[in-house]
């Protein structure tokens, strides 16, 4: 394990080390926000749900305009601002008790936080233009430790005050930014172009799946190769986010108890990060492409929903989860990647922060749609119809890889938004 940290750049070590510090102030303040809501502020349930919903809606504008600033005004100035967004607005969110201003603030969290989650990925992609995979990889896991890392410390905080909660957000994220800070001057320089040639994808490192050259594609080319790519992974997320709302209810209307639940969860975490070596030997052993991690990921999305249609035991719970966690670190960062295959050399911030937004979108509407779904056809009906929706996603992959491949031919360059 020491010998595979090591193989990576200087740079990626550091960038992970700061994700994880940055995604553990994070997960200090969300496992406890509806609770907040409900017990601290004295609001129902659905009040706590529509915040949510709102706070999700503003990280999906603040990933588009993160990226969009990551590449015009910065990347340290992005770093700083979203940054400093964040320890203010969680120093505001400890000292209020008003309901006006935490929704405010909760709202500007949302963004704030919306505003740096694609700058991580696009400094991956920047930093170490050829690790492909590995490099978003790394990220991805550092962000899930710091997950699971912020959930245990947020609880201990609470014991002492829902304050410190938010107290203990601003903190990481001062550290966080510092080690951003350190960052940037050591491997980067602000007018660092680092064009993305695609080449042919190799198994150990996960690079490009088609040669196309990123200089040279056209804008209508880049956009409808991104409409498919974020069409598969929006549906994988209102897949996926099923897990995190309606099927707890469903859980416990069968006698599951939250304890139980929540479990799950810690399975999913420890898989993510102890389950490297066998997610590796699943990449080598069936999907050594890309685009092949993708429709893997989306398939297996469909068979956990499929475990789920034939049983309402634990145990089938338990091996749907495992299953979908599976699946998750197959697509999560495959898919990033795949879109930076295809990114016009400056535009890697604006890129990731489309991907970032389509996942915010999936969770905004997961929800919803499987509320409604749950109510008008039961646990049934739904877990059938995301099973279909999982295997729709399938398609958008394939139509994403077919057209990509059309397109290996280099066309007039044509700039993607306008000077990024």
């Amino acid at each position: 394990m020491i010998e595979k940290w090591k193989s990576y750049p200087g740079s990626i070590r550091l960038l992970a080390i700061a994700a994880v510090i940055s995604s553990t102030g994070m997960a200090c303040i969300w496992p406890l926000v509806t609770i907040y809501i409900h017990d601290h502020l004295g609001k129902p349930l659905t009040v706590a749900g529509f915040l949510l919903l709102l706070n999700q809606g503003a990280f999906l504008v603040g990933s588009v305009f993160g990226g969009m600033m990551f590449d015009r005004w910065g990347k340290l100035r992005t770093l700083v601002i979203a940054s400093t967004g964040i320890i203010t607005v969680s120093v505001g969110l400890g000292v209020t008790q008003d309901f006006t201003m935490y929704t405010i603030l909760l709202l500007l969290n949302g963004l704030f936080y919306g505003m740096l989650s694609p700058v991580i990925n696009a400094l991956a992609v920047v930093l170490w233009p050829q690790g492909g995979r590995k490099g978003i990889n790394m990220i991805y896991v550092a962000q899930n430790a710091g997950v699971a890392a912020g959930a245990a410390l947020g609880g201990l905080l609470a014991t002492v005050s829902f304050a410190w909660t938010f107290y203990g957000c601003a903190i990481t994220q001062i550290v966080a930014l510092l080690l951003f800070v350190t960052i940037l001057p050591r491997y980067l320089k602000e007018n660092l172009t680092v064009p993305l040639a695609a080449a042919e994808e190799t198994a150990t490192t996960g690079t490009l799946q088609a040669s196309v050259s990123a200089s040279g594609m056209s804008r209508q080319f880049v956009w409808t190769a991104l409409l498919l790519l974020c069409s598969g992974l929006l549906i994988s997320w209102i897949v996926y986010v099923q897990w995190t709302t309606v099927l707890s209810s469903y859980m416990q209307s069968l006698g599951i108890s939250l304890r139980q639940y929540s479990f799950l969860w810690t399975l999913n975490g420890a898989l993510i990060l102890f389950g490297q070596p066998l997610i590796a030997w699943v990449i080598r052993r069936f999907a050594k492409t890309l685009i092949s991690q993708m429709l893997l990921g989306a398939y297996v999305f469909a068979l956990s929903m499929l475990i789920l249609t034939q049983t309402t035991a634990y145990a089938g719970f338990f091996a749907a989860m495992f299953i979908m966690t599976l699946g998750e670190m197959l697509m999560w960062p495959a898919v990033p990647t795949v879109a930076a295959q295809f990114t016009p050399a400056g535009q890697e911030g604006f890129i990731q922060g489309l991907v970032t937004g389509t996942g915010s979108a999936g969770r905004m509407l997961g929800p919803l749609l499987g509320a409604f779904l749950f109510q008008e056809y039961s646990a049934q009906g739904l877990l059938y119809i995301m099973t279909g929706l999982a295997l729709v996603s399938v398609g958008f992959f394939v139509l994403h890889h077919q057209f990509v491949k059309r397109g290996k031919k280099p066309l007039s360059p044509t700039p993607l938004a306008g000077k990024m």
